[in-house]
């Protein structure tokens, strides 16, 4: 078992890997971010710097968790080995207990890392922007690379804060001009999606007019991205990130889907998924890379249930084993593995714990010991966004033809969802689409897609807190979120639906 520990070296291997770049997220109130920039080369330092930053919130394989992988064990995506009762055990308890958002939890830096690290990627994002649009830096021969590291930067800047905006209630808006020596206060994840979706829009202008390629180490890619790509890029995460800001049905229906189209027409959508190469050092991605162990998290059974209607809602009580699925869906055989061992899974913590599905898509990057290729974005996101955003503007014809032409038919081979279909069962097709389609990529996606159909359990948190050790910084009161004393459906002697409160 890759046991989460030596954290402390990857915070060390981040802090040597980034050149000129300060990656340490001082309080807001009070940051020392002063850098010596001895050459505007130095701010493509700095800008690679902010991208490993960003992304080392995705966790390596001895520090898989943080809140990534537990929003998904929240969401009933994934579920794990019961063996031992810590962090990641806590977001599959029955009914959901409230977050411990005290500093005297141990495990509290699974939310504060990448509270601090998303913060420390937007405070070098903007040192680069105010060089280049305050200070007037120019950057490579006659200043070639000038736009190109501005569009990094506010591409850097954009995802940190759709990341913060998707996965706390609250959080800092700062740029390079705010006035840091006071106290920034706490804005709300609406506000912080709007300044996200500007910053985005600036990375889409600059892309849209100017050519040029990312140096290497930017981002680590097999292929380079371009203007091109990254625009694409761009425009999918802009979509995808205000897409799962809502945290309620009600939201979700008053989100923007023309802005949503806008983002993604049709000429305009991915064309090749979104690689990065892990390396065991800077770049990791601990929620693919540990998912070829074949005991450890296994796939929930709503995600079975997907494929095979007469699968259990959860794993029968009294069962010390259960079949294999079937399906028409050829994807039950391609992208999931039935195990039969369930050693792991001890009886007396639940039976919502225990599957013998596991996600087989990523085995080869475990059996390389997470280094490799990892998707973090399938270029299917893009086409089920559209798709999603054409139903819910009432163009149904247009989201047909969209899932009749993707990987439910290529892949699961599927028969084609017949004109006319209403469009409750489209956007039911659609979520299907995702929780397949787009497994284990963007952070919390899963969970994300759930909270906005309503479709969590009871008392389960719609995001986290800010954590307790910044409120104490700056003198905030602590709260938290989650918890409640449920009512089965069922009654509480009912193990098939006990505590699910989906939406029909």
């Amino acid at each position: 078992m890759k046991l989460r520990i030596f954290s402390w070296l990857m915070c060390i291997a981040l802090l040597t890997a980034s050149g000129c770049a300060d990656l340490q997220v001082q309080n807001l109130n009070n940051p020392e971010t002063k850098r010596v920039l001895a050459a505007p080369e130095d701010l493509k330092s700095v800008t690679a710097g902010a991208f490993v930053n960003m992304y080392s919130a995705f966790g390596n394989n001895q520090n898989a968790y943080y809140c990534n992988t537990s929003m998904e064990w929240t969401g009933d995506y994934i579920t794990m080995t019961n063996n031992v009762r810590s962090w990641w055990a806590i977001f599959k308890i029955e009914p959901r207990n409230p977050f411990n958002n005290t500093v005297a939890f141990t495990d509290l830096d699974q939310i504060g890392l990448p509270f601090r690290r998303w913060n420390a990627a937007i405070s070098s994002a903007n040192d680069v922007i105010k060089a280049i649009e305050k200070d007037n830096f120019q950057i490579g021969p006659n200043g070639s690379e000038t736009q190109m590291v501005r569009a990094a930067a506010y591409m850097v800047k954009a995802m940190a804060q759709g990341y913060i905006a998707n996965t706390f209630d609250k959080g800092y808006i700062v740029n390079f001009d705010t006035d840091v020596s006071k106290a920034v206060p706490l804005s709300s994840y609406r506000e912080i999606m709007t300044e996200s979706l500007k910053n985005f829009d600036v990375v889409i202008d600059i892309a849209s007019r100017n050519s040029f390629t990312f140096p290497a180490n930017f981002v680590n890619t097999p292929t380079r991205l371009t203007n091109l790509t990254l625009e694409r890029l761009a425009r999918t995460y802009a979509a995808n990130f205000l897409v799962q800001n809502a945290r309620t049905r009600a939201e979700n229906a008053q989100t923007d889907w023309a802005r949503v189209l806008r983002y993604l027409p049709a000429d305009k959508l991915m064309t090749q998924d979104y690689v990065i190469t892990l390396d065991g050092l800077n770049w990791r991605n601990g929620l693919q890379e540990i998912a070829g162990l074949d005991w450890y998290w296994r796939t929930d059974h709503r995600i079975i249930r997907l494929m095979d209607t007469t699968y259990p809602r959860r794993f029968p009580v009294s069962a010390t084993s259960f079949r294999q699925a079937t399906s028409d869906d050829a994807r039950l055989a391609e992208y999931f593995k039935y195990e039969t061992g369930l050693a792991f899974f001890r009886a007396d913590r639940g039976p919502q714990l225990r599957s013998h599905y596991r996600f087989a898509r990523y085995d080869a990057l475990y059996n390389a010991n997470g280094i490799g290729p990892s998707t973090f974005l399938y270029s299917e996101t893009s086409r089920l966004l559209r798709a999603e955003a054409l139903a819910m503007t009432n163009d149904l014809p247009g989201a047909i033809s969209i899932l009749n032409s993707s990987r439910r038919k290529t892949v699961g081979r599927l028969p084609d969802i017949a004109t006319g279909t209403s469009q409750a069962s489209v956007l039911e097709a659609i979520f299907k689409e995702r929780d397949l389609e787009l497994m284990l990529t963007d952070f919390g996606i899963h969970f994300k897609d759930m909270r906005r159909r309503d479709m969590l359990q009871r008392g389960a948190i719609l995001h986290f807190p800010v954590p307790a050790d910044e409120l104490l910084t700056i003198s905030q009161a602590l709260y938290t979120f989650g918890g409640s004393a449920p009512q089965s459906p069922g009654g509480t002697s009912d193990g098939t639906n006990a505590w699910y409160t989906f939406v029909p």
